[in-house]
């Protein structure tokens, strides 16, 4: 009887992780940035931004892969400064969510993550939405639901879409992001304790 409840409990669990990965998003969050970011001028508004990551990521289809594709066209059909704006937005949520509590999690996730991998992978969670990145950000064992162990490749990709669109727009490379600025990392983690503190993260490294 113990048995089929624990295996019940564990096709409960792959199910919805199943419906979250392939049709739903974490619970809604309040519009409006939830970091500061007071002194940062020429930014996208935030809605616009996460409008079009939305609608790049229904029309790909959840694909990653091709929302990059999607997104670049997108990008390019839109003013210079548009752009500038989009990268400027997508810049500092990057800034933002470069933290160690982040990085353990993601380092579980991954069975070890390095510089680059921890930049990628935060690029790859923009990509899936408002929702998924700022629950994620804030609580990361939720990216239980929605992440996946990639290779450091198929991470890749998000950040190069404005670049790439701007040089389809006007031949040149975008201005340099000045006024953000990342914050101290805080206190660096333990890597030998990581899968512990997230062992439902490590499980789906291996």
């Amino acid at each position: 009887m113990m048995l089929k409840l624990i295996a019940c409990g564990i096709a409960l669990i792959i199910c919805v992780r199943f419906l979250f990965r392939r049709f739903l998003n974490l619970p809604h969050v309040k519009a409006g940035f939830h970091f500061s970011h007071k002194g940062i001028d020429n930014l996208m508004n935030e809605n616009d931004f996460w409008d079009i990551i939305e609608h790049t990521r229904k029309f790909s289809k959840r694909n990653y892969r091709m929302q990059c594709d999607v997104l670049t066209e997108y990008l390019s059909s839109l003013p210079s400064n548009e752009i500038i704006q989009f990268n400027r937005t997508f810049q500092l949520l990057m800034a933002e969510s470069y933290s160690s509590k982040l990085w353990e999690a993601a380092y579980a996730l991954n069975g070890g993550c390095s510089d680059d991998c921890f930049e990628y992978f935060r690029t790859w969670l923009i990509a899936q939405g408002k929702a998924n990145f700022y629950t994620v950000v804030h609580y990361p064992r939720a990216m239980f639901f929605i992440c996946v162990k990639e290779l450091l490749s198929n991470y890749e990709g998000f950040a190069y879409c404005s670049y790439q669109a701007y040089m389809n727009r006007t031949g040149s490379g975008l201005p340099p992001t000045n006024g953000i600025e990342y914050k101290e990392l805080g206190e660096a983690f333990n890597e030998n304790t990581a899968f512990l503190r997230y062992p439902e993260l490590a499980l789906l490294a291996w």
